[in-house]
Parts: structure tokens; sequence; C-alpha cells
């Protein structure tokens, strides 16, 4: 057999393995919890990944596009991305509610709008749009109102994550997380009987008589 015979079905069965690349192989290679998964790379399902599911993904590179829906925290999450890896557009948005992977805690909201962000790579150029909620709660492990909020990214520094969770005569918390830096400033804001006081001062967010304070994390 010639080399160029060789050469073609090496090809060929390169590109038979990638296409039909189990999306199983992949989930196993980055080590994260999984449970259910099955399809391939490019169109597949998961019952869990990580804190998320269940997922759903379709990619289409020769359209230049990739959409998928993945639940979290009782809701479904809509996400599309176009384009190149160094041009390209993405969206998140809210879908309905929905039964997702049991977590330590659960949160419950009603969601709306939606964020759209242009990069390049891993670089953020622009973004625009909002995530709104209202009737923020924590439902489980116990149950807590937390009022109403929103989301939004900002580029001018690099990918940050801006929000604010507000409840008229309780409490008020702003949050700028650098997503690339790993880490996120958190502004507090109590009134004095405001029902999550005791939470944030059994996490030693605050000392024993504070109302106000700032807060970094780091993940």
């Amino acid at each position: 057999m010639s080399r160029g015979a060789v050469a073609w079905l090496l090809l060929v069965f390169s590109l038979t393995l990638l296409v039909q690349l189990p999306a199983s192989w992949l989930v196993r290679g980055f080590g994260v919890t999984a449970a259910g998964v099955s399809g391939s790379l490019w169109q597949g399902q998961a019952r869990q990944i990580g804190p998320f599911g269940p997922l759903q993904w379709t990619l289409q590179p020769w359209r230049l596009q990739g959409q998928g829906a993945l639940g979290f925290q009782g809701q479904a999450w809509h996400v599309q991305v176009r384009g190149w890896p160094w041009r390209w557009e993405g969206e998140v948005r809210p879908a309905a509610a929905q039964v997702t992977v049991p977590a330590a805690y659960r949160l419950a909201g009603q969601w709306q709008g939606s964020v759209r962000v242009q990069g390049a790579w891993r670089q953020c150029l622009a973004s625009d749009g909002r995530l709104t909620v209202t009737d923020l709660a924590l439902s489980e492990p116990w149950s807590l109102g937390l009022g109403q909020g929103w989301l939004e990214v900002q580029c001018r520094r690099g990918w940050h994550l801006l929000g604010q969770l507000l409840q008229a005569g309780q409490h008020q918390l702003d949050v700028d997380a650098d997503v690339r830096g790993r880490q996120a400033q958190i502004a507090i804001a109590l009134q004095p009987d405001a029902a999550l006081t005791p939470l944030l001062r059994g996490a030693q967010w605050l000392g024993p008589e504070a109302t106000a304070g700032q807060r970094r994390v780091r993940w």
C-alpha cells in the first residue's frame, strides 16, 4: 500500500473518531462528577456534570454555532454560541423552572432577561443585557426570603460579573466578581433586624456588632 493510501486511511479514521467521539470520554478526561452521559461531543446529553444537570447540547462547527440547555438550582438555562474562537458571541437566557441536580442548598426565584457577550478567544470585548430575578428565596436547607436582584457582565476591566441582591428594609449585597481572577468582592449592608444577619455572622462574614462590611471570596 502506498504512502498516500495510508495517509488517506489515517485521515478518514481520525475524522471518523472525531465525529463519533463519545462525550463520556471527554468528561472523564476533565475528572468532574458526571452521571448519565450519552451521545457524542457534538450532540449529547447528561443527567449531571458537576453541579449542573440535566444538560443537552448540539455543536455545529460547519455552521459556526452551538447551543445547549442546562439545569441549575431549579432553573433551566439556554446557552447559544456563534463564531470562531478568535471572534465569537454568546447569549445566556433563562427558560422554565426545572427539576435539577440535588444540592446542599436550593434557591428559587423568577428569572427574566438575557446577557449577550462578544469576545475574542478568552478576551471579553463587549456585553449587553441583564438577568433579573424577583422573589428570590433560599428554600433548602431552610426557608429565607432574599428579595430581588440582577446580574450583568462588564468587559471594561476584563471578565467581570456584577450583581446586586436587595430586599427593602432588610439587606443589600453588591457583588463584583473577577471571573478570570477567580475572586469576588462583596459589599454588605444590613438593617439591624435583617433576617440575613445571623447567617452572615455565623459564616464570619460580619463581626458580632457590624451591620456593614466588605468580603473577598476566592474559588
